[in-house]
């Protein structure tokens, strides 16, 4: 997949312009699961 591809590269050329959204994308394409927050409510 292309665009994962031109992720990783954004990745190695600017660490701290990367979007959160992008890194779900390139860490679910490689099996990660994310899952959602639990909210600790008291």
């Amino acid at each position: 997949m292309p665009d994962i591809s031109k992720l990783i590269l954004k990745m190695k050329r600017q660490p701290n312009g990367i979007r959160f959204k992008e890194l779900k994308k390139v860490l679910e394409y490689n099996g990660y699961i994310m899952k959602p927050r639990k909210r600790n409510i008291s």
